[in-house]
């Protein structure tokens, strides 16, 4: 009986070994050809991103905007095709696939497929930049000038002392004194990075606010609705009302909504304005836009992201900070501010006494920077004017002003692996 006890063990460790062997087995085929699938997946996916950053570089460098192409790289292939949605937007879509053996397919090969898909846009409104200038002129950011979002300049970014940028700025003509060398002591923080040589102009067209204004209108009188030729003054309140002044007539109250049905108001003269604004709406003047007292958000969009209050002052010329009582304590502006051929400036800005602090919350645009104020170099301290607090409204990222004039440049408006 031993004996047979004995071999019926031995056969019964025979075959759990003989099961395990299998099994194991089996586990390291599937392990490679988990291995195998994982590794071809990856060279798949890696081939649609290549082959989307040729479509890019086609869509940037020779304006492609329609039609497709084949590539293929890591012994996978891959078509790029692009479509144009609108006027403005193009659509990328990359299909990729590739091969590898599996036991377990029909036909012992299995197919790895895998898409990219992008979307472009070539008009990016210029207040997604909270400063744009063609030219610094020669102003300098100081100690205590602290600015929120990105910055960009044609000219010559100039600091003095330590001011504190906290978004990506960039400068075509370079930053003076440059931070990357350590000889030149600069104690400017670029909290965001910073990138020489990029060039871009502030945008001139101005005709969607023109046509908007003109629409808005719907043939009514001029100065009473959406086009004006006289100078004219608002002054927001928090209701929705505006107490609308036409020269040297007697002040009347109107409702935004009905004289900026587009949201879009434009003068062929000054537009002075104050106040605190509940509404869309965008101001265009071919002359000046004076700001003669705080005007703000009713909604403040420092507190509410969702803030839906939103104020665009556009000016052929310049945007000016009114030298007057209200205005000799702190000024406070929540709008995308665009002076196209002029400056953001403060009147009497060398003479007036030092003024407290500017605060803007919003997008500052102008073709030669305007300053606000001046300031000792041997203590870095304001003399006339104001010192600068200057914060970019995050929400301008997604949406703009009424109409608000843009830059061509190709943006990312979406990514999908």
């Amino acid at each position: 009986m031993f004996g047979k006890g004995a071999l019926i063990v031995v056969a019964g460790f025979a075959i759990a070994f003989s099961t395990y062997q299998l099994n194991l087995s089996r586990a390291a085929t599937a392990s490679t050809d988990n291995f195998n699938r994982y590794y071809m997946e990856t060279l798949v996916h890696n081939t649609a991103l290549s082959a989307m950053n040729l479509g890019i570089n086609k869509v940037w460098a020779q304006n492609w905007n329609s039609g497709s192409f084949n590539m293929i790289a890591n012994q996978c292939s891959s078509v790029v095709t692009a479509s144009t949605i609108g006027v403005d937007s193009i659509k990328l879509k990359v299909n990729a696939w590739g091969y590898m053996f599996d036991e377990e397919a029909g036909q012992g090969t299995a197919r790895i497929a895998d898409s990219v898909v992008a979307y472009f846009s070539y008009r990016t409104p210029v207040s997604r930049y909270f400063w744009f200038t063609n030219s610094e002129a020669g102003v300098y950011w100081i100690s205590g000038d602290s600015v929120w979002g990105p910055i960009h300049t044609n000219g010559v970014l100039r600091t003095s002392g330590s001011p504190v940028f906290y978004g990506k700025v960039t400068a075509y003509r370079g930053i003076d004194p440059n931070p990357s060398r350590r000889r030149t002591r600069s104690r400017a923080r670029f909290y965001g990075g910073w990138e020489i040589g990029l060039n871009n102009s502030v945008p001139t067209d101005v005709s969607p606010l023109v046509a908007a204004a003109v629409n808005g209108n719907d043939g009514a009188p001029i100065n009473t609705k959406s086009l004006y030729n006289q100078p004219v003054a608002f002054e927001f309140l928090p209701d929705g009302q505006v107490v609308r002044t036409l020269g040297r007539s007697r002040p009347d109250t109107v409702n935004l909504r009905t004289i900026a049905p587009a949201g879009v108001i434009h003068s062929t003269e000054d537009i002075r304005v104050k106040g605190v604004l509940n509404g869309q709406v965008t101001l265009y003047s071919r002359g000046n836009i004076w700001i003669d007292d705080d005007i703000v958000c009713a909604d403040d969009p420092t507190r509410n992201p969702n803030s839906d209050d939103v104020l665009g002052l556009v000016a052929n010329n310049n945007v000016v900070v009114t030298d007057n009582r209200p205005n000799n304590r702190d000024v406070n502006i929540q709008a995308g501010i665009m002076a196209i051929n002029g400056s953001f400036t403060a009147q009497n800005y060398a003479g007036r006494p030092a003024a407290g602090v500017l605060r803007v919350t919003g997008s500052i645009v102008q073709n030669r920077r305007g300053p606000v104020g001046t300031f000792s170099r041997w203590r870095n301290t304001i003399m006339h004017g104001f010192s600068k607090r200057y914060r970019f409204d995050s929400r301008f990222s997604l949406l703009s002003p009424p109409k608000y004039p843009y830059v061509r440049s190709l943006r990312l408006v979406g990514w999908w692996e």
